[in-house]
């Protein structure tokens, strides 16, 4: 949606499918992209989705010859020459942030058509393509070499982006956990200043913080209260409370707005505080996510997350006493993790008292620093990224001591232990429809090859429609 407004802000037309959303399949999603003869086609894509993602790019192209195909997203950020050699479809990859690339690929491809694949049409391809920042595409003489151009800077000022597109989707369907209510998501800020191990915001996204002005957000939020009669917002920045002084204007301006509204986010426990917290109840936050990942300091250490067992059970304890309901993430099967640790996780997840957990099995994500080192080592049992869902587990484990089998088991414990003790049963029972449905996203959906319900991110299709 940011990415379509910016195309239409330009004069572009511009359409979004959901294809997840709708549950198409495949071919489905490649007849209904191809019924409006778009001349550019984009599909977002993670590592657990961009095999789909690239069936989708080549069933596009077996309808339409002449489209142009473009994948961008996370995954081939950190993986594009792979990308474009595992789909002779795929025409090229947006590396990093697409607004500002994608706006000037569409303009420097206008009135292109492929017309046959001819080398002509490759090196017209090429020589236009060759001006746009951030982005790798495959040589004319030779489409088993990529070309990359010089990489995107960052986008500094992003209070210049227009509000997103949110007309292009059918937003009554995008609803809220446990509720027959819809919510809309915002991105407030980008960048993160920590490495974490198993993480790449940091690398996607730089290590500066860079934020939209409290202003600019709150903009966003009254188009969301008024235009769409949203009453439910989740922030999904990586860590929201990371300036703090931004986050009380944040809460004093959206309170001082009088808006009946329940927000959610992300945050870090090294990063509140009580007055913090009080304030962002006062404004309405209703559940704070929390990455914990584990109750071992030496994991947490080896992890690089900069915080102690200590933190993170000051930050649970202030989250429930001011009344803020917490969701906290953890990590089973680290590199290294013994079994013990991995029950010392499971049974800290306990003692934080958190409303809501989720669990994961640790899943190298390809730009993540663990990742690099995993397969530097030869540690990685597959490469097949349908099976990087944070379910499965891809590492080597008889390496460490143990096998993938006890880690899997460990996660299926880990999700018994938690929600089946008598002690969060009784106390939870007001809110089982929303832990019903958090447990059943992202943990048996999944299990049952539900696709459409795993939580690793969904794949979505834009197109432009200009000649």
């Amino acid at each position: 949606m940011y990415l379509a407004a910016v195309l239409r802000e330009a004069g572009e037309e511009v359409e979004i499918l959901d294809a997840d959303l709708l549950e198409l399949s495949i071919d489905e999603t490649a007849r209904e992209v191809c019924r409006k003869h778009p001349s550019i086609v984009g599909v977002t894509a993670t590592t657990p989705t961009i095999k789909n993602a690239l069936k989708v790019v080549s069933a596009v192209r077996a309808l339409d010859s002449g489209v142009v195909t473009v994948v961008g997203g996370v995954h081939p950020t950190f993986m594009p020459e792979e990308t474009l050699l595992s789909c002779p479809e795929l025409d090229l990859v947006v590396i990093g942030e697409g607004e500002q690339t994608l706006l000037e690929l569409t303009q420097a491809l206008k009135g292109f058509q492929w017309d046959g694949r001819s080398y002509s049409a490759a090196k017209e391809f090429a020589e236009r393509v060759s001006k746009v920042n951030g982005i790798a595409y495959r040589d004319p003489s030779n489409p088993n070499l990529i070309r990359f151009t010089p990489p995107r800077a960052f986008i500094q000022d992003l209070d210049k982006l227009p509000l997103p597109a949110r007309d292009l989707v059918p937003f009554e369907h995008y609803k809220l956990l446990g509720k027959d209510a819809s919510i809309g998501a915002i991105i407030t800020s980008r960048g993160c200043p920590y490495g974490c191990t198993y993480c790449s915001s940091s690398r996607i996204g730089g290590l500066k913080f860079r934020a939209r002005s409290v202003d600019n957000v709150l903009l966003e939020i009254q188009e969301l209260y008024y235009k769409y009669r949203l009453r439910h917002i989740e922030i999904i920045d990586d860590i929201f409370t990371l300036n703090q002084k931004r986050a009380f204007e944040f809460a004093k301006k959206l309170k001082d707005l009088k808006l009946d509204i329940k927000w959610v986010a992300s945050s870090r426990v090294n990063t509140i505080s009580r007055d913090l917290l009080r304030a962002l109840f006062s404004a309405g936050l209703t559940i704070l996510y929390y990455g914990v990942e584990s109750g071992s300091q030496r994991i947490l250490n080896l992890m690089k997350k900069m915080v102690t067992l200590d933190q993170i059970r000051t930050a649970f304890r202030i989250t429930r006493e001011v009344g803020v309901k917490s969701c906290g993430s953890f990590i089973l099967g680290y590199p290294g993790e013994t079994l013990d640790e991995m029950k010392q996780t499971i049974k800290f997840a306990c003692e934080l008292d958190a409303d809501y957990a989720q669990f994961c099995v640790l899943t190298p994500y390809p730009g993540t620093p663990i990742y690099d080192e995993l397969k530097s080592k030869g540690l990685l049992l597959t490469e097949d990224w349908d099976r990087y869902t944070t379910l499965e587990p891809v590492i080597n484990y008889e390496a460490f001591g143990y096998t993938a089998k006890q880690v899997k088991k460990m996660l299926n414990y880990a999700y018994r232990y938690f929600y089946l003790r008598p002690k969060y049963v009784l106390k939870h029972l007001k809110l089982f429809p929303i832990i019903l449905d958090v447990v059943l996203r992202s943990w048996v959906f999944p299990k049952l090859g539900l696709d459409r319900f795993k939580g690793s991110g969904r794949s979505s299709i834009s197109y432009s429609l200009s000649p």
